[in-house]
Formats: C-alpha cells, structure tokens, sequence
C-alpha cells in the first residue's frame, strides 16, 4: 500500500481518486492548471502543486512537470485517471525510470492495446474470444464489402 499517491488529472475522476485515497487513508497529491486553481480537486486533495498554465500541452500532459511534482511531494505513486496521461506508454516509463509506482498498465501493455491490431492478435493468441474481423489492414475499399459480407451485416469499421 501508498502512503501518498499523486493524481495526473482534474475534475470528477481526480475527486473520484482523491476520496477513494483518502477512504484508505491515503494521502492524496493533486495537480493543477492555473485556471483550476480553485477548482474541487485541488480543495479536497491533501496537498496540490501548480503544473502550468490552462494548455493541457504546458500543464496536464507536461511529464516533467508531474514527475517533478510527484518528487517534491514524496508521492510514491501516481494514479493517471483517464485520457491526458492514461494512455501514454513514455509516461508510464518516466514513472519506472524514477523508482515512482505508475497505477495502470506496463508501458509495453499501453503500447500494445493502443495498436488495434496488436491487441486483436495478442487477445486471439491468449484464447479470448473477438469478434469477427480482420487480423490485417485492409488496402481497399473492396477488401472491405467482402470481409463485411463474410462477417455479415451491420459491421462496424474502425480505423487501425
């Protein structure tokens, strides 16, 4: 267990994060954008640290700036919520290069979910049941209405 975790987001996952912290008596370490100054997260967190200003590019999305946050608080984890950070394999990497606990996946499991592709072939290998689909890209527009009138209709299309 944390004895303080530091939350990479804002607005209701941030709270969601904060209370359920501090549920298990963890102290909890918010980060924030000039406009959020005020906002409930940085109120109900233990301890909240200015990250820049309203672009998520210069404050939310800024690593060096969160990892930094993350050492001056003594946070030994980080809880990314969803979106900005959540998702981002170098983020979670930053985090191991600092000894610092990222809460969510391995880099390697962020990389390989976030290709489509990959994750459909690694589902399939590890015996989980997909839908029907393609385990390669289709080129053309033909290759399409075929597989679709293999699979059946209506067929959703996403791109990879």
């Amino acid at each position: 267990m944390f004895n303080k975790v530091l939350i990479a987001n804002r607005g209701e996952i941030a709270v969601r994060i904060i209370r359920a912290c501090h549920d298990l008596g963890i102290q909890s370490v918010a980060v924030f954008s000039e406009p959020d100054r005020s906002s409930l997260h940085v109120r109900l967190s233990d301890e909240a640290y200015p990250i820049g200003p309203a672009p998520s590019s210069e404050s939310y999305l800024a690593i060096d700036k969160i990892i930094e946050v993350a050492k001056k608080s003594g946070a030994e984890a980080i809880h990314p919520g969803y979106g900005f950070l959540a998702e981002n394999a170098s983020f979670a990497e930053a985090c191991a290069n600092e000894n610092i606990v990222f809460i969510g996946p391995t880099p390697d499991a962020i990389r390989n979910m976030g290709d489509k592709m990959a994750a459909r072939k690694i589902m399939k290998q590890a015996g989980v049941p997909i839908v029907p689909g393609t385990e390669d890209t289709l080129e053309d527009e033909i290759g399409a209405i075929k597989l679709a009138e293999w699979i059946g209709y209506p067929v959703i299309i996403k791109a990879a």
